[in-house]
């Protein structure tokens, strides 16, 4: 580095303010800002920052850093919690604070384990990429899982993509965090042509890789699709005298398009129970086969509802007409969809009164939703909302299907980011599965997305509007589709045990440890 940088390197509260600072900066590489250099900046200073700490210190460093990212990157809560729960302001902020303040701690134990364990062993700058991407992957699945801002899907409109549908998210991820590590410690004086040759090639690599077509279009595969944007007030959304005026809005619109193979409602976008709407159900499935239309829309389910035992509820999605299937959403949303506190505890907090709040999650093993017309048999992997963001959960039910679908209420989160990084994460998703996903959101992203992760048509959000597009459905899985991210993570585990193998006694080091 051509600056003094003893500073950051020291313990206290100076280095931590800092941490925090190049924290904040991460979520700009994501959507909507999309400037991914800002990924290689902020961790090569975080990894810079450590050079002189202690584990301990190392923790308290990291966990600055993780407030930083995730106070900038998902504030969004925030908005959820104060105004459509309608938590007072202090409360909601004091909520969000300790959310965020929380999650942190993914990024202390992150900094502890690699100051600990790797940092003065052989290939630090290698070591740290790899428990940062084995932090992400823990931070996917840990107390049921937040996979936000994962440095991968930041890259969805570069050419480091085309690693996606091959190797998944996580690759992506250890190629940036390399990226950044090698920077700071490589010895550009003696050797920048392999520096060089070391950073570029990942590029050149996944450019190369971006051109091939993992999956194929099936035979007769083109269909004509709709996805209607109900724009559905959040704070009307729930309340009786709508549920009229809700359901007509859909039905009218959709019979503007009978014409079409596949018609998407938004999640909820029906607001009663489906027992409670049992005629207008044998109506939209009685008109979808005759006009030979899926029509597939989400609702709340209730399984076996009787007065005596009134049963689980569900975040369902529902296909009718030429269309036959049943999903419970499988990745609910902590105080969203269920609040982890006792019933009884819940008059304490408006906010704990959530519509709905009362989701049981769906098996592991549901089947796809089936497609069957005279021209085309196929298979759909549904997704409800916050499925669609972890990337092992949606490449298992996506093999061997013909084509994504993926249904959302973003209103919860207003005019934040939340809606513009989850759309997209979706496109993430496309790309990894190499299938065409269609998108139904009540206040928007509602788009269609194509095999690469690009989007063919969308709707503005905060509008009504019915996108029309024609999809493909596709054969064939990606490498992604049959192995998941399990590559990645067994290289990176074995990574690990052969640096700290190098580093003992039986294979030790004949070179200086740190490059730099």
């Amino acid at each position: 580095m051509g600056f003094d940088t003893a500073w950051m390197k020291r313990p206290g509260y100076l280095g931590h303010f800092f941490a925090l600072i190049i924290g904040a900066l991460l979520p700009f590489s994501f959507a909507p800002y999309d400037f991914w250099p800002v990924q290689i900046l902020s961790i090569a200073l975080l990894y810079l920052s450590l050079k002189s700490l202690t584990p301990k210190q190392a923790l308290w460093r990291g966990w600055w850093y993780g407030l930083g990212v995730f106070a900038s990157g998902v504030s969004w809560v925030y908005v959820s919690i104060h105004v459509y729960s309608h938590t007072a302001a202090p409360l909601a902020f004091l909520m969000t604070l300790l959310f965020v303040a929380g999650l942190g701690w993914f990024f202390a134990l992150m900094t502890y384990s690699y100051q600990k364990w790797f940092s003065a062993h052989a290939l630090p700058y290698l070591s740290f990429a790899v428990v940062w991407v084995l932090f992400e992957w823990l931070r996917s699945w840990l107390l049921g899982g937040f996979p936000w801002l994962f440095l991968g899907d930041a890259h969805i409109d570069t050419p480091l993509s085309g690693f996606a549908p091959v190797l998944g998210v996580y690759s992506i991820g250890l190629i940036m965090a390399l990226s950044a590590t090698i920077l700071v410690d490589w010895s550009w004086k003696t050797q920048y042509k392999s520096g060089l040759a070391l950073l570029l090639s990942p590029w050149l690599l996944g450019l190369l890789l971006s051109q091939i077509s993992w999956t194929q279009p099936a035979e007769d595969g083109e269909i004509d699709v709709v996805a209607i944007q109900g724009n559905i007030s959040q704070e009307r959304k729930w309340l009786p005298e709508e549920i009229y005026p809700t359901l007509e809005k859909y039905r009218v619109a959709s019979e503007q398009h009978w014409d079409a193979d596949l018609i998407l409602w938004p999640e909820t976008a029906i607001t009663v129970l489906h027992h409670q709407a049992k005629e207008y159900l044998k109506y939209l499935n009685t008109e979808g086969k005759k006009h030979s239309t899926s029509v597939i829309t989400g609702l709340p389910y209730q399984q076996n509802q009787t007065e005596a035992s009134p049963g689980a509820y569900h975040n369902s999605i529902l296909a009718l007409g030429e269309s036959s299937g049943l999903y419970h959403k499988q990745k609910l949303v902590p105080f969203g969809e269920y609040v982890p506190i006792p019933q009884s505890w819940r008059g304490l907090l408006r906010f704990f009164n959530i519509p709905m709040s009362d989701f049981l999650a769906g098996r592991n093993d549901q089947d796809p939703i089936h497609v069957s017309t005279a021209a085309l048999d196929y298979d759909i992997a549904p997704f409800i909302c916050y499925d669609i963001v972890y990337p092992d959960h949606v490449a298992s039910y996506a093999k061997d299907t013909g084509l994504l679908i993926t249904i959302s209420n973003d209103a919860w989160f207003g005019h934040s980011i939340g809606p513009l990084q989850h759309f997209a994460i979706a496109r993430m998703r496309a790309l990894e599965n190499g299938r065409y996903l269609l998108r139904s959101t009540n206040t928007g992203i509602t788009a269609l997305i194509n095999d690469k992760g690009q989007v063919v048509a969308r709707l503005p959000q905060f509008e009504y509007g019915e996108l029309t597009a024609k999809a493909t459905v596709m054969t064939g899985n990606t490498p992604f589709n049959l192995w998941s991210s399990w590559p990645v993570l067994i290289m990176c585990w074995a990574g690990l045990f052969l640096i700290r193998l190098r580093s003992t006694r039986y294979w030790p080091l004949k070179t200086n440890q740190n490059p730099s």
